[in-house]
């Protein structure tokens, strides 16, 4: 029996079900989040010609479910180019993520912000990730003024040179010099990345705005290599009370794309409401929360 209660909200990435924004898919998506206890669905903003900002803030207003979004950069815009029309581009496709997030009601976007995804031919150099900190520093302002805050993505070496470790989030972070920026840890990307994951936990804690929690095989979070609820330790420790996310992927819920840049290459769960029912129960086991009654 759980001992404590703790006041983390729960996200759950759309993914699970559908990224499809259209109101009869995105209504099934939420509805399926909604039945597994959680608070928040992470909605993808990656084509924003498919979204219909009012009538996706009318599906999560109808589920009674808050709204986050996830976005990155397309290729040819990178925030941190040498080059100002890229430079230019990258800003611009932030500040349409921004509105549209806006829009549709969401208070948080997450994502890989400050470059593009992919294999790096090899290292940035340090001009490119302090021109990416100061494009984001102005992105992070205008999103200030709609109430939306912006969670960077630490991902693993293979999709991306720039921020890999807590450490150089942290970094960036204060190269940006922007309050609005904050952290957004995922243990996959963590395994690989860190010597020791509690520890790059507690030391992002202070500016932590998104807790994710992601198998070795990105499938079912009880199956797999990593041991969650020691990585999570340090916040339930802390009594951290912000959003934890759960995010998992399988091909055929993806668009081929959207698969292929994250090297999807196989469903890695087949029942979408099961995964969502059993996600929860692992973060009501590691975090002490008791269904509502």
């Amino acid at each position: 029996m759980v001992s404590r209660m703790m006041k983390v909200r729960t996200a759950i990435h759309a993914a699970i079900w559908s990224t499809d924004p259209k109101p009869e898919v995105l209504g099934r998506t939420l509805r399926g989040a909604a039945s597994a206890g959680f608070d928040c669905v992470a909605l993808p903003l990656r084509d924003p010609a498919r979204i219909i900002p009012s009538q996706v803030a009318a599906a999560f207003q109808a589920a009674g479910l808050g709204a986050i979004g996830t976005a990155g950069v397309p290729p040819h815009s990178d925030p941190g180019s040498p080059d100002a029309d890229a430079r230019a581009r990258g800003r611009d496709h932030l500040e349409l993520a921004v509105a549209l997030a806006r829009d549709c009601g969401m208070t948080q976007i997450n994502g890989i912000l400050y470059g593009p995804l992919g294999r790096a031919a090899g290292p940035v150099s340090d001009d490119t990730i302090q021109r990416s900190a100061d494009t984001l520093h102005h992105v992070a302002e205008i999103a200030e003024t709609s109430g939306i805050r912006l969670c960077i993505e630490l991902v693993n070496r293979y999709e991306t040179a720039l921020l890999n470790t807590v450490e150089s989030g942290l970094t960036y972070l204060a190269d940006a010099g922007h309050a609005n920026l904050h952290l957004h840890l995922d243990t996959f990307h963590m395994s690989i990345e860190e010597a020791d994951v509690p520890s790059a936990v507690l030391r992002a804690l202070p500016r932590l705005g998104y807790f994710e929690l992601d198998q070795s095989h990105r499938g079912r979070l009880d199956q797999g290599s990593l041991d969650l609820a020691a990585m999570s330790a340090p916040l339930v420790a802390a009594g951290y009370d912000g959003l934890v996310g759960v995010e998992a992927f399988a091909r055929s819920r993806l668009a081929d794309d959207h698969a292929n840049a994250l090297a999807i290459w196989r469903n890695h769960f087949d029942d979408a409401d099961g995964f969502a029912c059993n996600a929860m129960d692992m973060i009501r086991n590691i975090f002490g929360r008791r269904p509502v009654a």
